[in-house]
């Protein structure tokens, strides 16, 4: 008999646990709610509303007029715009060419040595990235300045009247890199930390065996660290690019992207179109463009990585 009543109760456990699913799944739902309302507001609408929008000629405060494609049409005869286009997308190309490679090797380098200073390390390259972009801005310019800046001022204190005369700020040549080199010093200590703290996740028994081995440092570094982080070097990659696309602050504040159009960037020309000129229907579409570039390029480098994964 109690066998027979240890299987009744069994059989009569999963009707009830079903009897209790609907009011479990109710109380799931009104937990994810908030998060799902909170997404709807300020992610979702906003996303619909510039598509919308850039469909649209107004400027915010007049009537809409729908135009179609227009504004996309105009906006690829614009020269700022294609401008603004080329430099996010070399902006996106050396910071990973240079700005990851760098990083890598700063974090590879304070976790091969580990001593006591290496926390004190940590925080100096990190503090870059605690910084206001508007500190970052005034001490990108005090370095590249005429007249006054550190660079300029330490070719007259050495008597080197070339790199006295150069305008690094005011130089079509020049302007973009000099932004680019504030922004490699501003950005590169999230990417050390980022790395280091993914590097230390590697397990010791390997760097014992390879040095047992008699495996050189780079050896190490190149046949265990790099594809251990082959998945952040990746993340990083995604950041670097997005980040690249949406570029405003630093270029606006240092250069307010010139000289001409030398270091404008998308988000420059949005800020013009938008709140400058009140063209919000082509602001619109320009945020468009950089939502558009910055999913395909995600989906793009992700896929690729599966691939590599696959192969391997």
């Amino acid at each position: 008999m109690n066998v027979f009543k240890r299987k009744a109760v069994l059989r009569t456990e999963p009707a009830k646990r079903k009897k209790k699913d609907p009011g479990r799944k109710v109380f799931v739902f009104l937990c994810v709610l908030p998060a799902i309302l909170f997404l709807a507001v300020f992610l979702y609408y906003p996303i619909e509303e510039t598509f919308r929008l850039s469909t649209m000629k107004t400027t915010g405060l007049s009537n809409e007029v729908f135009v179609g494609t227009d504004n996309y049409e105009k906006l690829f005869r614009d020269e700022e715009f294609l401008a603004g286009l080329r430099h996010v997308f070399s902006w996106a190309f050396w910071s990973i060419i240079i700005q990851l490679p760098l990083s890598f090797f700063i974090a590879f380098s304070l976790t091969y040595y580990s001593n006591k200073l290496t926390k004190p390390l940590q925080a100096i390259f990190y503090l870059p990235n605690v910084l206001p972009s508007a500190i970052t801005a005034m001490l990108g310019k005090f370095v590249f300045a005429p007249n006054y800046g550190l660079i300029v001022s330490l070719g007259k204190a050495l008597g080197w009247k070339w790199l006295a005369s150069i305008d690094f700020l005011g130089n079509p040549d020049l302007a973009f890199w000099s932004v680019f080199a504030v922004a490699t010093w501003a950005y590169s200590g999230f990417y050390v930390i980022y790395l280091m703290s993914r590097i230390e996740q590697i397990p010791k028994d390997l760097r014992e065996a390879a040095e047992l081995d008699g495996a050189s440092m780079w050896c190490y570094a190149r046949k265990i660290v790099l594809p251990e982080l082959n998945y952040p070097l990746r993340i990083l990659a995604i950041l670097c690019t997005v980040g690249s696309l949406k570029l405003f602050d630093l270029p606006n504040m240092m250069t307010m992207g010139g000289p001409g159009n030398a270091t404008v960037t998308l988000g420059i020309t949005l800020y013009r179109h938008g709140f400058i000129n009140w063209n919000y229907g082509k602001a619109a579409a320009i945020g468009v463009v950089i939502f558009v570039l910055s999913l395909v390029f995600t989906i793009l480098q992700f896929s690729l990585g599966r691939k590599e994964d696959e192969t391997i």
